[in-house]
């Protein structure tokens, strides 16, 4: 997999018709998942015709590649940036933690389940490389500095505390308003968030060996 098949192709990134058809597939695909999207519901809500989509999309599995790729490339911007900021690392957490609450619209979970379950493996795998480049590898980089400096226990991995946090950050999103659990929890901030993924919610301190835990 190179570095161009992780990134939005350039004669879509040029050009507002191919954007426009991005951003309303990307709206049904949301709303309605991917199977019960059709080529014609597409052309139908953008007003154009077939051959001007083929031009830009050979078929509806690239046009929801494109779609996630369009995605994590623009949040991998900030991420990329906070991972090496000269910053705190709870203030880089919390940084990243709004990024990835409020940085897309859309539900990245069901993205995944849609990919996962709809797409040829080549576009799973080409999806896959660049959730892990866009959005994990910045991550990863932050909570190696954390173990590094006794904020995340040294047996847990950087990889294992970038997935908690990612969990984390898309339940969050689930609770941001207008979703409808967001009345039942009450306020969340990303500030919240980074207190519960470094301290949790327990009011005891961390038992070693974990009581009650067969290893």
């Amino acid at each position: 997999m190179t570095e161009a098949d992780l990134m939005l192709d350039p004669r879509i990134s040029n050009s507002p018709t191919a954007l426009r058809i991005l951003d309303v597939a990307a709206q049904l695909f949301m709303q309605r998942g991917y199977r019960a999207v059709s080529i014609n519901d597409i052309l139908q809500a953008t007003g154009i015709t077939k051959p001007t989509l083929y031009y830009y999309f050979k078929d509806k599995e690239e046009l929801f590649v494109q779609m996630g790729l369009r995605v994590l490339v623009a949040m991998s911007q900030p991420l990329t940036g906070l991972a090496t900021a000269d910053w705190p690392i709870d203030e880089r957490l919390r940084a990243m933690a709004r990024v990835l609450v409020t940085g897309y619209e859309g539900d990245m979970r069901m993205m995944r389940h849609e990919m996962m379950e709809h797409l040829d493996e080549p576009a799973r795998r080409q999806l896959s490389a660049a959730f892990y480049h866009h959005l994990f590898k910045p991550l990863v980089r932050v909570m190696r500095d954390a173990v590094a400096h006794g904020l995340i226990r040294e047996h847990i991995s950087p990889e294992m505390a970038t997935m908690l946090f990612l969990n984390l950050c898309e339940a969050f999103h689930e609770l941001t308003p207008p979703g409808p659990m967001a009345e039942w929890v009450g306020p969340v901030s990303p500030n919240l968030l980074v207190e519960l993924f470094l301290y949790g919610v327990s009011t005891r301190g961390i038992p070693h060996p974990l009581e009650g835990v067969k290893e």
